[in-house]
């Protein structure tokens, strides 16, 4: 018993040795693309089962191995690249029924697009990404850069104001710290607990972890391929109400639009740093949901932005025809046939702006 328990620890310390060689060689660990503990979902792969809209297919959610939405292009193809929250990232949408895909295709010129939605970002979020996402790409030179926002901004509008007790004195330092959802903060991609931090940390960088995800992608784009009815999730779209006893005073607003217009000003430098063009998207959400009259000021807000700065601005909230409250499912996000509705939009304003 001696001899075999020594011949199973000796086997184990050998596998165990192994494990390490292989990750120190494979891993990211010293990467210059390492992404630290950031919480960017590469190598992604879910099936969508159950939709909270009516659909008779089963559907795909992917992130490619450097965590951009339903991505088979290499980097230095991409010719456009798309920033925004969850109404671009779309969890509950199909890969290619996504806003950015419908965009894509219903462009006059053959140009390749990049989706870095990430649900819960506001303006700051899309400004950090530039420096904690993608410069870690050599490769990536868009010729166009769209942001797609108002949502977060507006319901982070709400959400800072009514945590603050003050309303006469509000620090700016407070809204540089960025959105916090489920003890992550969604803005700079992190977690707040410092042991959420150390998991997100090897996830990122495991050659182990990544493989499984490779094999769980593979063994999910096979079952893709059969179609079958689910039950469709039950959401209650107007449930939430708007926060009581909201005082946005015009010295908030003030203050607000200036933090705002920091943020876009940082994406349009940066922009320029690309030599690309940036466009911004304004957004809107069904009418009977409470955040519209605070999407309508956070809009305001962005075009305004866009007159001082001179560059083009899609006013999607003004402009666009089709959609209804039954296009958004939750009042916010909308299901295949709004996203359709956008996504053909966009590119029709965007074709005349190319063609200008």
């Amino acid at each position: 018993m001696i001899k075999i328990f020594k011949v199973i620890t000796i086997n184990l310390i050998i596998l165990f040795i192994l494990l390490i060689v292989i990750e120190l060689i494979f891993g990211s660990w010293f990467k210059k693309n390492n992404i630290g503990s950031l919480l960017i979902p590469k190598q992604q792969s879910n099936l969508i089962t159950n939709f909270p809209y009516k659909s008779e297919d089963v559907g795909i959610y992917t992130r490619d191995q450097y965590g951009f939405r339903a991505n088979n292009y290499d980097l230095k193809d991409i010719n456009i690249l798309i920033l925004g929250g969850s109404t671009t990232e779309e969890r509950e949408v199909d890969d290619q029924k996504i806003w950015t895909k419908i965009f894509e295709k219903n462009l006059k010129k053959n140009l390749k697009v990049l989706n870095a939605g990430i649900g819960g970002q506001t303006s700051l979020g899309h400004k950090e990404m530039f420096n904690l996402w993608f410069n870690k790409f050599d490769t990536l030179s868009p010729n166009f850069i769209v942001v797609f926002l108002g949502i977060n901004d507006a319901l982070y509008l709400v959400e800072t104001m009514t945590q603050q007790k003050n309303l006469n004195i509000f620090p700016p330092s407070k809204l540089e710290i960025g959105r916090n959802i489920n003890n992550s903060n969604r803005d700079a991609l992190i977690h707040i607990r410092q042991s959420d931090k150390i998991i997100q940390y090897i996830k990122n960088n495991s050659i182990l972890h990544t493989l499984y995800l490779i094999i769980k992608g593979n063994l999910i784009s096979n079952k893709y391929k059969i179609n079958y009815n689910d039950d469709i999730k039950t959401f209650e779209p107007y449930k939430t109400k708007s926060p009581k006893n909201v005082m946005l005073s015009e010295g908030y607003l003030d203050q607000f639009e200036n933090y705002y217009h920091n943020n876009l000003l940082k994406i349009y430098n940066y922009t320029n740093e690309y030599n690309s063009n940036l466009i911004l998207v304004t957004q809107l959400v069904s009418s009977k949901h409470w955040i519209k009259e605070y999407l309508e000021i956070i809009n305001k807000f962005t075009i305004s932005f866009c007159k001082i700065k001179k560059i083009n601005c899609i006013d999607l909230e003004k402009k666009i025809l089709g959609l209804n409250d039954n296009s958004f499912y939750d009042g916010i996000h909308t299901d295949t046939n709004g996203s359709k509705i956008i996504g053909e939009f966009i590119a029709k304003e965007f074709n005349k702006l190319i063609m200008e």
